[in-house]
């Protein structure tokens, strides 16, 4: 007879309680391990955004405005692929550009899964250049594409259905944090849009907007190099840094303007000063505008807008929406879906992919081309323009700026 709560080994009441106690010591052991390892681990991720030494500035400062922000808090739909086309040529700018990518990779918290770069190049140094970029980033692919002066159908035929594709330049030199999620999630909430772009600053008919909004300032060239000791490229990049600009009573940018020197600056001039005498006041509202062929708009933008950059006023360049209305619109940075990409057919146009997209195929389809004012991007040189804007110190500014903010230290 056993005593009232006795076990008898090997009964079945002993077995089950036996059970019970290797399952308790069990997941007791497992909480153990979790909570060590939680408190073991490194309190932040290692990724690209805490690698940054300081937080990103906040672009919009005006206050109840938010909505122009962009889309700063916005998930990526589960199963949603998004794909960068970079289509690569020069290094310079990539470099820069690289930073951007990284930061809005999958991996460090963005929602780019890969990033391909088009090479349309033949120069062996700059592909090897890239093929190192390419081998330290397991999101980063090389293709290759056959190409023939504007022809840029061949680059689409990467693309696939189901997959969003975020268009770019390779020398795109300034891309706000949110600005491939704002273009995402614009073109996913409207599917009526065949395309829509960044606000790019820099682009043709984009100048004339900014001239409009207040957001381009009254810049000339310093016409003489620096006195000795002064750096006249600079390694900054704020613009309040640059001495007022000195030079003839009544002196204006010539139409034709060639560089001063090389490393030349662009200078301030005194808020006083008539912006419709500056080089920007004969842009106007087409993809040919005069900003399209003189450096010298480019420059004035470049420097107006490290200004507004480091007085938190991006602000200016903002605007909710802007229809193109089947005119031809800039996709310096675009968002598109693949589906669109094989269903337009460019290798049956002229090959301008940026007249197809934005002219031929919303014409066709019925889709407009808009550009989302909230992202804002901005856009080195194209080609009129390249020469001159290589003259100046505007691509050191852009690399200073990303090395202070957006780079991995």
């Amino acid at each position: 007879m056993l005593a009232h709560g006795e076990l008898r080994f090997g009964g079945s009441g002993y077995r089950l309680k036996v059970q019970k106690l290797l399952v308790l010591v069990v997941v007791s052991c497992s909480l153990l391990l979790l909570w060590n390892a939680k408190n073991t681990a490194p309190t932040t991720s290692p990724t690209y955004h805490h690698a940054i030494s300081r937080p990103l500035p906040r672009y919009w400062s005006v206050t109840g405005q938010g909505a122009l922000e962009g889309e700063t808090d916005w998930a990526k739909p589960e199963g949603l692929r998004i794909v960068g086309l970079v289509f690569f040529g020069r290094p310079e700018s990539v470099g820069i550009l690289d930073c951007y990518l990284k930061r809005n990779l999958v991996s460090n918290g963005g929602l780019l899964d890969e990033v391909i770069f088009l090479a349309r190049t033949t120069k062996q140094e700059d592909l090897e250049w890239l093929d190192e970029l390419v081998a330290a980033e397991p999101a980063y692919t090389r293709i290759d594409l056959l190409f023939e002066g504007i022809d840029y159908a061949s680059a689409y035929d990467v693309c696939e259905n189901g997959t969003m594709y975020i268009k770019m330049d390779d020398d795109l030199v300034f891309m706000e944090d949110h600005a491939v999620a704002t273009l995402v999630k614009t073109k996913i909430e409207h599917p009526e849009y065949f395309v829509v772009a960044a606000n790019v600053v820099n682009q043709p008919s984009l100048s004339w907007m900014h001239y409009s909004l207040g957001a381009v300032h009254a810049y000339f060239p310093e016409l003489l190099p620096p006195p000795p000791g002064q750096n006249a490229t600079g390694s900054l990049w704020r613009a309040s840094e640059l001495p007022r600009w000195h030079g003839p009573v009544n002196w204006t940018v010539p139409h034709e303007f060639e560089p001063p020197f090389d490393g030349h600056r662009w200078l301030p001039l005194p808020k006083s000063f008539p912006l419709d005498q500056t080089p920007i006041a004969s842009t106007s509202f087409d993809a040919f505008s005069e900003s399209l062929w003189h450096w010298t708009h480019a420059a004035q933008q470049h420097y107006s807008f490290f200004e507004n950059l480091e007085k938190n006023e991006l602000w200016r360049y903002k605007f909710r929406q802007l229809d193109y209305n089947y005119r031809r619109m800039g996709i310096q940075m675009i968002a598109i879906w693949g589906d669109d990409i094989i269903a337009s057919d460019i290798h049956h146009g002229n090959g301008d992919d940026e007249y197809h997209f934005t002219e031929v195929m919303t014409e066709r389809t019925g889709r407009h081309a808009v550009v989302d004012g909230r992202a804002l991007v901005a856009h080195a040189s194209f080609l009129p323009q390249r020469s001159g804007i290589a003259a100046t110190d505007v691509m050191q500014r852009y690399r200073a700026y990303a090395d202070d903010f957006i780079c991995p230290r």
